[in-house]
């Protein structure tokens, strides 16, 4: 997935209904994420739905990155090697 990540823009934090619409319609068809500003503060992000999965998707990867690097691979490879019949069918091979 690529995504055309820009700088978010912020708002003061919406105090009605329309303000809210308004701030999301613009998320959906600009793209950007926007920053709610609260008392000068940021507080909270409106991101597009595809901002969300790619973050999910990295925190995914990092946390098997993490595993991978806690397993002994040699110990693991020389426990658990793969069946014979992997080697002797003549299906296409994925090494």
């Amino acid at each position: 997935m690529v995504l055309n990540l820009r700088e978010p823009t912020h708002i003061d934090e919406p105090h009605d209904v329309q303000e809210y619409v308004d701030v999301i319609s613009r998320v959906v068809t600009e793209g950007q994420a926007v920053i709610v500003c609260r008392g000068g503060a940021d507080v909270a992000a409106i991101v597009p739905l595809e901002y969300l999965e790619m973050l999910q998707d990295a925190m995914a990867r990092e946390r098997a990155l993490e595993i991978a690097r806690k397993l002994d691979w040699d110990r693991l490879v020389k426990e658990n090697p793969p069946p014979q019949s992997w080697f002797d069918d003549d299906e296409p091979k994925p090494f």
